[in-house]
């Protein structure tokens, strides 16, 4: 595995369950996977500036008529590919599956991504 330097300032908020105080912290790499995951996981298409592929858009491909489980994941591990370098030679596991909320009256995805020790869930409805 390569060598990094996750030298940097702190920009977490202090709700966040992982919020430290120091003013500069230094990641190792399992954690700054997880933010680059949650970034992409959480961000549509053509909200970054610069880059409109960047995102996995699970907003938008929820309200597909004909989109299965499989086809997301898909989209989502092309997504992990290109903009997650590092997870290349790391084991992860990601799941994905479409549940029914009946008092809603819609449907849920949920996005479950397991790395190491972190376990990150993400429900789209």
């Amino acid at each position: 595995m390569a060598e990094f330097d996750f030298r940097d300032f702190y920009i977490g908020y202090e709700g966040h369950p992982k919020f430290r105080v120091n003013k500069i912290i230094t990641d190792d790499l399992i954690r700054v996977i997880i933010q680059k995951y949650e970034m992409l996981i959480f961000t549509n298409k053509g909200e970054l500036l610069g880059d409109p592929n960047f995102g996995a858009d699970l907003e938008r491909l929820l309200y597909e008529t004909k989109i299965s489980a499989p086809a997301v994941r898909s989209i989502i591990i092309d997504q992990i590919n290109e903009y997650i370098p590092e997870l290349k030679d790391v084991n992860y596991q990601l799941d994905v599956t479409f549940e029914e909320d009946p008092e809603r009256y819609q449907d849920v995805m949920v996005v479950e991504f397991k790395l190491a020790d972190y376990e990150v869930y993400a429900l789209i409805d």
